[in-house]
This record gives C-alpha cells, sequence and structure tokens, in this order.
C-alpha cells in the first residue's frame, strides 16, 4: 500500500487508521515520516498493545487511540485525514454508513487517498461519500480498494 503511495510515502500526512486492530498500518506510516496517526478500535487489548507499540518506536506524541466503535468515533475525531486505512473484520460490511459520517464531519481531506481492506467476495461501489474508487487490487482471498477525496482543490487565482 505504501508504494502506491509514491516516492514522498505518507511523509507530512494525517494518518485515520480504522479498525486499527493492532495499528499496523498507522504505526508503519508513522515510522515512515508521516505527521500524526489516530487509530480507532474497539477492543481494549489491541488498544493497550497499540499505546505500547507507540511507546517503543517512541512515537507516543504522535499517535492517538481511541477505543470505541468505528461508527461512533466520528464524533471523538477532529480535522482532516489524507491517508485513511480501513480494515475491518471481513464479515462486517460497514463501509458506506462509515464515509456517510466520516464524510459528514469534514474529516476527509481534499487530497485525501483511503485504503479499505476486504475480502475479494465483498463488491465495493465506484464511489462512497466524498470518496471515488482509484484502484482495486486482489491479493489471494483479500482486496484493497483504494480510493481517493472528490473533492475539488480551489485553483489559485480562479474563484
Amino acid at each position: 500500500m505504501f508504494s502506491m503511495l509514491g516516492p514522498a510515502g505518507p511523509y507530512g500526512l494525517q494518518v485515520l487508521d480504522i479498525y486499527a486492530g493492532t495499528g499496523s498500518l498507522g504505526i508503519e506510516a508513522l515510522q515512515r515520516g508521516a505527521d500524526n496517526a489516530s487509530f480507532v478500535e474497539q477492543n481494549l487489548k489491541r488498544c493497550n498493545e497499540i499505546n505500547k507499540t507507540l511507546e517503543r518506536r517512541k512515537l507516543s506524541l504522535k499517535g492517538t487511540v481511541h477505543r470505541c466503535k468505528a461508527l461512533q468515533a466520528v464524533e471523538r475525531l477532529e480535522g482532516e485525514f489524507e491517508l485513511i486505512f480501513v480494515d475491518p473484520p471481513y464479515e462486517l460490511n460497514e463501509f458506506e454508513p462509515l464515509f456517510d459520517r466520516v464524510n459528514e464531519a469534514g474529516l476527509i481531506a481534499p487530497s485525501a487517498i483511503a485504503f479499505l481492506e476486504h475480502s475479494k467476495r465483498t463488491k465495493l461501489p465506484d464511489s462512497l461519500p466524498g470518496l471515488t474508487l482509484s484502484t482495486h487490487r486482489l491479493y489471494g482471498d483479500s482486496a484493497v480498494s483504494v480510493y481517493r477525496a472528490n473533492k475539488l482543490l480551489p485553483v489559485a487565482g480562479v474563484e
């Protein structure tokens, strides 16, 4: 996934890792230069593991862990995120309601890219609220759908 970001990778980006699990994607982004990462995970043990890993890797000041369900997390998050990872359990398909809330809360930066990992049997739409499908890749039983923000950036000198 990180190679799809180009040579700069996640450097300087605000990262959101939803259904974080071990937090490996958000932590990897921080290690590769992301400015900060917000992790959303409902399992207390996993949240504690993420915090311990952030401490061990001296990234505690750059990472915030939110213990709650993904659909409730939106209320706790602030700012816009340029890099969004969503990796729910495969039997859970709540991408559309999740991005309804994320988009309404203004959490998607105009330049955002979102990586959604899911079962290859899960069919995702060509667009989600605030996002448009860019590419779709299969990896065994898994798939990664990559979406980009569909907000238009203002052009300098044009009103």
